[in-house]
């Protein structure tokens, strides 16, 4: 009769059990999320100087004998053709991802607009765009040579 009592498992040894599955599943869980945040934030950087490059091309090719630009809001660039936005024409919208916001816009003209001149292609505002996460953060640089950067 003694062989039947020592066939199952303690109660201590049940959960330590849980209590490492438990842990596990924590740092599991907020090592994706991080993951997930940074790369969103990456993938929304690489698209804001994505859209403010093809909207410096077409000004600099002279499409259509237009200027382009791009409007910033705290979750949406906006593509438009003509000297701004409020008489432009708007040609396309990108939405940030929904854990990445556009935390702050500094550009010399303190407006949230970038506006290409036609053939140089050199913009009217100059500054940074930073977006992020509560953890990552990205900052595109726009210069006055036309040169846009991503740190």
């Amino acid at each position: 009769m003694n062989k039947l009592k020592n066939r199952g498992f303690t109660l201590v040894e049940i959960l330590i059990v849980l209590s490492i599955m438990v842990v596990l599943s924590v740092v599991s869980i907020s090592t994706y999320l991080s993951l997930r945040d940074k790369q969103s934030v990456q993938k929304d950087a690489d698209s804001i100087v994505s859209v403010l490059q093809k909207a410096q091309g077409m000004s600099s090719n002279r499409k259509n004998d237009s200027s382009y630009g791009v409007k910033i809001a705290s979750s949406t660039i906006t593509t438009f053709s003509g000297s701004s936005y409020a008489t432009g024409n708007v040609l396309s919208k990108y939405t940030l991802e929904k854990n990445v916001k556009i935390s702050s816009v500094d550009l010399s003209s303190h407006e949230t607009e970038i506006v290409f001149m036609k053939i140089t292609g050199n913009p009217l505002a100059t500054g940074t765009i930073t977006l992020g996460t509560s953890v990552y953060k990205k900052i595109v640089t726009i210069y006055g040579t036309g040169i846009i950067e991503l740190k």
